[in-house]
């Protein structure tokens, strides 16, 4: 994750003609970390919904892909956090 933040600062900084300080690059960090977090937070509401609808008939089926996604978030929380 820190290497897909840290392409994303040099692309940005590429797009604005500038080098930005060692401030400016955490606060860019900061801002991409957050979106990438509501953007997880946004796919695993609409996946959970869609697999608790496809799978209502076998609720073990449901729980347990609900638990994939649970861990797959935590673990990018995790991974982003670690960018800080």
């Amino acid at each position: 994750m820190k290497q897909k933040a840290q392409k994303a600062v040099r692309g940005i900084e590429e797009v604005a003609g500038a080098t930005f300080s060692p401030g400016q690059r955490e606060a860019i960090d900061k801002i991409v970390e957050e979106l990438v977090i509501e953007a997880m937070r946004e796919c695993e509401a609409t996946y959970g919904h869609a697999a608790r609808n496809c799978c209502s008939e076998d609720q073990d089926m449901s729980h347990k892909i609900g638990r994939e996604i649970e861990q797959a978030r935590d673990a990018l929380i995790a991974n982003l956090s670690a960018l800080r």
